[in-house]
């Protein structure tokens, strides 16, 4: 628009002479400072926006970097913790199921002996007393014990489980994987070594297959 009126001008200077000549002059240099003040006002609006962009920018990407640096410090956090937890775990269900079972040879020993060497361990009293009366110590023990030891395992593994479920989302996808690989593993075991157990026929005193399986979760 401005470029039309200058050339609009310009034909009157043809046509108008000296006096037109004057005005022309006056009104390009009032028109050059209207357009420069027009460009400098768009220019600083430019200027703003650009600068509330970059700052919009930076926001979102501190407040990204600050999620990420949270969910990598977690990570930090969880790591030892589920490590740890998943060697006691390991441990555990390792000796349940391996087939050397070691035991104090109670059919050679005094009962003082035996009631001493019972005194800090998990077995009730009545099984305690069991066991002395007992025609053969070793097999009544092995048969009691390995119920003591399946609760144990059972308690220490839903410690692993219950820990690596509640806090996965802060391991990479990979640990994510390795870690629910080694989760099933262990269950299996711990599954397969209590239902083997039943199948022989004395319970020892605690529950069925089906309450470990439901114990998991």
């Amino acid at each position: 628009m401005p470029q039309e009126l200058f050339e609009f001008i310009g034909k009157l200077v043809a046509y108008g002479g000296g006096t037109v000549i004057i005005a022309y002059g006056t009104f390009t240099l009032l028109g050059k400072k209207w357009i420069e003040s027009i460009f400098q006002k768009d220019l600083e609006s430019y200027k703003r926006k650009q600068n509330q962009e970059l700052e919009n920018f930076k926001y979102n990407v501190n407040s990204l970097f600050s999620r990420v640096s949270k969910i990598h410090e977690k990570e930090f956090e969880v790591l030892p913790e589920i490590w740890t937890k998943l060697h006691d775990a390991k441990d555990i269900i390792s000796a349940l199921v391996s087939p050397l079972q070691s035991h104090p040879d109670f059919n050679n020993m005094e009962e003082i002996d035996i009631r001493k060497s019972l005194e800090n361990s998990k077995f009730y009293e009545h099984q305690i007393e069991e066991l002395v009366s007992s025609g053969d110590k070793n097999k009544y023990y092995m048969e009691r014990v390995v119920w003591h030891r399946i609760n144990d395992a059972r308690t220490t593994f839903s410690e692993f489980h219950k820990y690596f479920i509640r806090n996965r989302i802060f391991l990479t996808s990979e640990l994510q994987e390795q870690f629910g690989k080694i989760d099933d593993l262990l269950w299996e075991s711990l599954v397969s070594r209590e239902v083997g157990e039943e199948a022989k026929g004395d319970m020892g005193g605690y529950g069925d297959a089906l309450n470990l399986l439901t114990y998991r979760t």
